[in-house]
């Protein structure tokens, strides 16, 4: 296995011995522009942005590169294959060697609207901002901000239309369902839409599908456009360090019941295992449905697959599989959705949605894979009581573990905030969980007041850039 240099040197040796020019790129582009996992001061970061412009090389997915990550002997002689191919102007269709196969998503779409080419695109891509959304319900009514941007470009105009509805929350009740188009000027980069969140008296947390689609003009969708906002029920209990479902209601009669994790990750041509878990009280039986949804992945990629679990009393976990398809072409990652629906039994639903990632295996990198937090920063709100902290697992897929701990910045503990500490434990193919901080609302007129977040302890998995960061609370 050669060392994590050896990529971006075998790229530039092979440059030299064909006599390219890389620096006749229509554009300077970086690879931090691309991927949230490159930093801008990254020695690689010209090189990566470059690479990624002729269609050299790709990321795990449309916002994760993996810098630092090893490649093998087999990796390399692809990446070589592929530049020799961009400089030869060599176009065979229907192999490992065709710059349509090398695209990220499936060559046979001839649609732009989640078009994630790694060709580079002068007009750039609109995404959301996030992978997901939560929100506390206030005690009055409220809105949450949404931000969908555009990167890796920003030359001339276009629209996107955004749709944001569906899921287990209830229009006119838990929020209002909107939808429209979002006119981006030339160089224009980001969008805002608010979304209203009323103050529901049932208990449980709520999901709203939020979806982008239909771009028009130069630039397309990439990935995130299809993601969750989970309106959190401040009533429930708090998420521990080694569970994701967020704070449902602990009180219903049959528990809440969630999925383990807030995303997954599976390699082709294995099988999923989702763990569903149950909460609170768990004395009733109940049941609840499971299902899949195409999302890029369509049934070539993937078994749809759906049923019913029956959780017997006390009975707190349980799982439904669901498999893969393997081809050898380089076609990129592909998405689908899980979903739990209609509980029986008085049992309430808790994260009830995630997103299934499935890696291409002809791009996908050894190693053991990384764990970071979802952001550097996070903020809350003294009257939202508690601040949801995510924790992602890239690259590989066995199961891992982190500690995680808060520690006082201009914030002291216990007086503004609970101190936290624990282990997350991500099973095979879990990918983002989430731990709870609890803040104190006080009468108090303050300065916006931070908490230091820290990862340690990795087993299984190496830390990956943020593995610290700050919760900032505001009055």
């Amino acid at each position: 296995m050669f060392k994590k240099h050896s990529l971006l040197l075998s790229i530039f040796v092979v440059g030299i011995l064909f006599g390219l020019s890389i620096t006749t790129i229509q554009a300077a582009i970086r690879g931090s522009a691309i991927f949230t996992d490159v930093s801008s001061t990254h020695y690689a970061d010209a090189a990566i942005g470059e690479m990624y412009s002729l269609g050299v090389v790709k990321g795990y997915d449309a916002t994760h590169f993996g810098p630092d990550d090893y490649v093998t002997r087999g990796q390399v002689a692809l990446l070589m294959q592929r530049l020799r191919n961009e400089i030869k102007g060599i176009r065979t269709s229907g192999t490992s060697s065709s710059r349509s196969s090398v695209s990220s998503s499936s060559s046979s779409s001839s649609s732009s609207s989640s078009s994630s080419s790694s060709s580079y695109n002068p007009s750039g891509q609109v995404h959301f901002a996030s992978n997901g959304y939560a929100v506390e319900r206030n005690v009055a009514t409220g809105d949450v901000t949404i931000h969908i941007v555009r990167t890796g470009g920003n030359q001339g105009a276009g629209t996107v239309q955004y749709d944001f509805g569906s899921g287990s929350a209830v229009n006119g009740t838990d929020y209002d369902r909107i939808s429209g188009t979002l006119s981006f000027a030339s160089k224009e980069t980001s969008k805002e839409v608010k979304v209203k969140i009323y103050n529901y008296s049932t208990t449980g947390d709520r999901t709203v599908q939020l979806k982008l689609r239909n771009p028009t003009g130069a630039f397309t969708l990439r990935e995130p456009h299809n993601i969750i906002l989970t309106i959190r029920d401040p009533n429930g209990s708090s998420s521990s360090g080694g569970s994701s479902s967020s704070s449902s209601s602990s009180s219903a009669a049959g528990g809440t019941i969630s999925l383990s994790a807030l995303a997954y990750g599976v390699l082709e041509g294995t099988q999923l295992t989702v763990t569903v878990e149950r909460t609170g009280l768990t004395t009733a039986a109940v049941n609840v449905s499971y299902a899949t949804a195409n999302g890029t992945a369509t049934s070539s990629y993937y078994t749809n697959t759906s049923g019913s679990l029956s959780f017997a009393a006390n009975e707190t976990i349980k799982t439904f599989t669901v498999s893969t398809a393997n081809n050898t072409t380089i076609d990129g990652n592909k998405t689908f959705s899980i979903s739990l629906s209609a509980p029986t039994g008085g049992a309430v639903l808790g994260t009830s949605s995630a997103t299934v990632t499935i890696n291409d295996d002809e791009i996908s990198s050894s190693g053991s894979g990384s764990i970071k937090f979802s952001s550097s920063t996070y903020d809350v709100l003294e009257s939202q009581g508690k601040a949801s902290i995510t924790i992602n697992r890239v690259g590989a897929l066995i199961a891992a573990s982190v500690n995680y701990a808060t520690s006082n910045g201009s914030a002291i503990a216990p007086a503004d905030y609970t101190s936290v500490s624990g282990t997350m434990s991500f099973r095979a193919g879990e990918t983002s969980k989430i731990f709870t901080v609890p803040v104190v609302q006080d009468n108090m007129s303050e300065n916006q007041e931070t908490v230091n977040l820290t990862l340690s302890g990795p087993v299984g998995a190496a830390l990956l850039e943020p593995f610290s960061g700050t919760l900032r609370i505001s009055d």
